[in-house]
């Protein structure tokens, strides 16, 4: 370790002065160049310091007296190369076999120790740094951010996905044990969906064969809006495809009844569109009340008076006030005025959207405990700004994995809680002792120097070699 760390002071101290020396001879250089010559000499440092404390614990394994025990030696210098956030670290370790006559178990105790995996490429931090800039951005560019030191492909972002498996929408949950439920009149959940593009093959991005659309449902639970901004109060999402609808609205039902009392709930309002998935909601849900979404009632209404922009007001009056009469005569004139077949077909079709969704207009207009819809804006938010604001294709499978990601993130679910769920997903081959038992604890791999970097103590010393001095002794 002396050594590396003597090659790594050396070389560092002898590339900044070099970038120093050009500067002061007029050459034009820039802070980035720095850090990048920083960064280079620190990476190399990384790589082979953590080669160095690999090798140095599988010598102490190899070397310890409770391994002797259990493990015979199968091949010694076994390479290993590991895609870490340094770049390639390329090791070599000792292979073992079991001395259980019923064990036939081979492996590799120094991996073991640090779970390693037998087949793994990239370190596990490395993974979830790609899966985590995935649910931003494209997965080559996600792989580009991930790993600036060893290129990584699109695939690899998509493998590791693929690898963490369709999350749960409730896997950020916390656990329900001895937790009493909470009591509240009022719940509100809020539906919508995002259109994607499928592809016909199983192909993830950036394809032109784009095939079909596919319809991505949002649902979200909460408990009102608070604040200046009407922030939604304990909000949970729910994401997904889903070829029964039926499907997502058990999960909600099952998250309501894990979380309220739903004796004590009088109302819980399911706003939206008026889809009939949102609208199976009812039916799978007791206790709820339909509300239209105004953001999609205000676009009917537009289009309904486009060619009579003085009957607007009039319109909403009766809408705002839920007067049925009131709206029924107010479309007797839109279409009495229209001028052709494309604007009687509009009058048409804004009608035919009202009268249907009726009710959800009356229970937001006559009800003082419903409230407005944001679910475009959340749709936008969680799922359009990645999968359908860009022109990409997805795979079912792939859509499916994202949205889900998507909403992992917007429940709170954080680089640990990823972690676990690798974790939960793996089944890592365990050695069967404790690792306590075959490292002796009574010496330490890597003694304290005195000296670290001798060579420091040579030649002039400048006011960089003092602050690398400052660290080294």
């Amino acid at each position: 370790m002396d050594n590396i760390i003597q090659d790594f002071s050396e070389n560092f101290i002898r590339h900044i002065e070099k970038y120093l020396d050009n500067l002061f001879e007029g050459e034009k250089k820039d802070i980035s160049e720095l850090i990048e010559i920083m960064q280079q000499d620190m990476d190399k440092l990384g790589r082979e310091a953590l080669a160095h404390v690999l090798e140095k614990m599988d010598q102490e394994i190899m070397e310890s007296k409770e391994r002797k025990k259990s493990w015979n030696i199968q091949a010694r210098d076994m390479d290993k190369t590991l895609i870490t956030q340094f770049g390639e670290v390329k090791y070599q370790r000792t292979y073992y076999a079991s001395k259980n006559s019923e064990d036939t178990d081979y492996t590799y105790l120094v991996d073991d120790i640090f779970g390693i995996e037998r087949y793994q490429r990239l370190d596990k931090g490395l993974e979830l740094d790609l899966v985590e800039k995935a649910e931003e951005y494209s997965y080559q560019k996600a792989a580009d951010m991930a790993s600036k030191v060893v290129p990584l492909s699109k695939q690899t972002t998509l493998n590791k996905i693929k690898k963490l498996g369709k999350i749960d929408n409730r896997a950020t949950d916390e656990k329900l044990e001895e937790k009493e439920k909470k009591k509240l009149k009022y719940l509100y959940i809020e539906a919508d969906e995002d259109h994607i593009s499928i592809q016909k093959k199983n192909r993830d991005e950036d394809e032109k064969d784009k095939s079909e659309n596919k319809v991505t449902k949002l649902v979200y639970v909460h408990e009102g809006r608070q604040g200046a901004r009407n922030k939604l109060k304990n909000v949970k999402f729910f994401s997904g495809i889903y070829n029964k609808s039926e499907d997502l609205w058990e999960e909600v039902l099952s998250y309501i009844d894990d979380i309220y009392d739903m004796d004590y709930i009088e109302t819980i309002f399911l706003a939206g569109d008026g889809a009939n998935w949102i609208k199976t909601g009812l039916k799978e849900i007791q206790k709820t009340k339909y509300v239209l979404d105004r953001y999609h009632l205000n676009k009917y209404v537009l289009k309904a008076t486009g060619h009579y922009p003085k009957q607007r007001s009039n319109l909403w009056l009766g809408l705002n006030q839920a007067k049925i009469k009131w709206v029924r005569s107010t479309f007797k004139i839109l279409s009495k005025e229209a001028e052709n077949e494309e604007q009687k077909e509009r009058v048409k079709e804004a009608r035919n959207y009202i009268y249907s969704n009726w009710a959800g207009i009356e229970n937001y207009a006559n009800d003082p405990n419903s409230q407005v819809c944001s679910a475009e804006g959340h749709v936008s938010h969680v799922l359009a700004s990645r999968m359908s604001s860009r022109p990409l294709a997805w795979s079912e499978d792939g859509a499916d994995r994202m949205a889900r990601l998507r909403v992992f993130k917007y429940n709170g679910g954080k680089k640990d809680d990823l972690f676990k769920l690798y974790e939960h997903k793996e089944k890592e081959k365990r050695i069967k002792m404790r690792t306590e038992k075959i490292i002796d604890h009574r010496k330490t791999l890597f003694p304290v120097a005195k000296e670290t970097v001798p060579a420091l103590r040579k030649g002039k010393v400048s006011g960089l070699q003092r602050a690398i001095r400052s660290l080294a002794f």
